[in-house]
């Protein structure tokens, strides 16, 4: 069964840490390692955030977390994970690297194969179909000069992550992000600081503090 966690920040509230653990619970993975995947900032393993994560995750009550570069490490050590966290970032040298590293297909086999995955921010903009919206809006943001976005397409939800902050900050982006709707035909699934989305299979479960 597929098992797919986004939100906009790592474990934001108890309803969001609830559903990663229960997500997690029920792997079957061959080991007890979670993995985060560190390759959305430059700095990888020594990012500040990305230690931090790995602390919070083992406080949690997993012994078994490890930060992963794509560029370095064993690549069939994410065939064995209980589980994989990609976490934010930048989305699109997140997905320079995993190209580089030739394991998108990998992701998705991984995650239409029953390996629970937690996409955080850009790491869950990645586990959709492409970046085309970010490009559009954005296209200053793609500074690794990617001709095309295609992502991991683990599913085909795109989200949008910290959408009442960037509305703030641009009161002009609701506007644009539907006129992109209209455009393409395709549905963005804005998700706010506080809010997250719960993918099996097709059943999708919206995670809201307040729900």
């Amino acid at each position: 069964m597929q098992q797919l966690l986004l939100s906009s920040r790592a474990f934001c509230n108890q309803k969001i840490t609830d559903a990663f653990m229960e997500m997690v619970q029920s792997s079957h993975g061959q080991t007890e390692r979670i993995l985060i995947i560190v390759n959305s900032v430059s700095e990888g393993k020594q990012h500040p955030k990305m230690i931090e994560l790995q602390e919070t995750v083992r406080s949690l009550g997993f012994d078994q977390v490890d930060l992963f570069d794509v560029l370095t490490d064993d690549l069939m050590e994410l065939t064995t994970a209980k589980a994989i966290i990609l976490n934010g970032g930048y989305e699109f040298l997140l997905l320079k690297n995993l190209r580089i590293a030739n394991v998108l297909g990998e992701l998705r086999k991984l995650a239409r194969t029953g390996t629970p995955i937690y996409g955080i921010s850009a790491g869950a903009i990645l586990l959709g179909p492409d970046l085309e919206l970010f490009a559009q809006l954005f296209p200053e943001d793609n500074e690794e000069h990617l001709t095309t976005s295609t992502a991991i397409n683990a599913t085909p939800v795109r989200i949008y992550p910290h959408y009442d902050l960037q509305c703030e900050l641009n009161p002009q982006l609701p506007a644009l992000v539907e006129a992109w709707e209209q455009q393409t035909g395709e549905t963005v699934t804005r998700l706010t600081n506080a809010q997250g989305l719960l993918i099996c299979d097709s059943q999708q479960r919206l995670i809201d503090r307040g729900r």
